[in-house]
Order: C-alpha cells, then structure tokens, then sequence
C-alpha cells in the first residue's frame, strides 16, 4: 500500500497467517470430535463452565453427541452448560457411569484434573486434551515431557 510502512504489511501478514491456523485448529478439532464420536466411546467432558463452556461452544460439543459433562466444583452440578446445554454433574457421577475417554478442554489444568481422577478412583481407558490444534493423549505428553 502507498505510504504504509512495511511493520504494517508485515503485521498483516501475521494476522492472516494467524487467522488461518485459527480455522485450521478449528477444523481440525471438530474433524476429530466427529471421529471420537463415531467410534460409539462414551465419553465424558471434563468442565463445564468458563473455559471449558467456551471450547464445548467453539466446537459445537453439543449435548446429543457429548451429553456427559462433569466439573470438578461439585456447586456446578446439576447446571447447564452456557451454550451447549448438557447439564453438569459432579466427579462421583462417572464410578457408577464410567466413560472410556475423558477429554479435559482447558490442557493448563489437565495436570490437576487427572489427579482429582487418579484420587477418585475413577476408571477410563485415556484422557484427550488439545494441544497445538489436536486432541491427543494426555499420558503421551506426560512421557514426551518427562
């Protein structure tokens, strides 16, 4: 552009460079939220509000395909997730319906989530949370990073 310096073509740039791994992680969550529900899983969503609500919002996990949400702040039970509308129960809820897939949207407090799982006895056969546009396994990072 005429008169424009180049900080300002190169911020252009970076924002439609960044818009575009936006929607890329966006369809990329979503086709993997389609493929874990085909597979028949039961699983089970950990968080039910603030962040958590805005993932479930931001890839439309509504409650026909994920109708089980759990929040570890037992007060939340019984709610309904803004948006999304699958009502919320307590931890306890999974030793009597356990899931075979817990995914825990907000990755920065899987560390104590999967505590709060491993202290509650509560049975899975993974735990998914999203990292760099994927779902993966929590366990995996675990060793990666170990």
């Amino acid at each position: 552009m005429i008169g424009m310096g180049h900080e300002f073509v190169g911020n252009g740039r970076a924002a439609l460079s960044f818009h575009l791994q936006a929607a890329n992680t966006l369809e990329s969550i979503a086709r993997e939220l389609r493929a874990w529900h085909a597979t028949g899983l039961r699983i089970a969503i950990w968080g039910g509000a603030g962040e958590a609500a805005a993932f479930l919002q931001t890839h439309d996990v509504d409650q026909l395909r994920f109708p089980i949400v759990v929040d570890s702040d037992r007060t939340n039970a019984g709610k309904l997730v803004p948006g999304t509308g699958q009502t919320i129960r307590s931890p306890d809820w999974l030793l009597d319906h356990p899931a075979d897939i817990i995914l825990i949207p907000c990755h920065w407090q899987a560390a104590e989530i999967v505590r709060e799982i491993d202290a509650a006895h509560i049975a899975c056969e993974g735990i998914l949370i999203p990292q760099e546009g994927r779902l993966v396994d929590f366990h995996a990072i675990d060793i990666v990073l170990a």
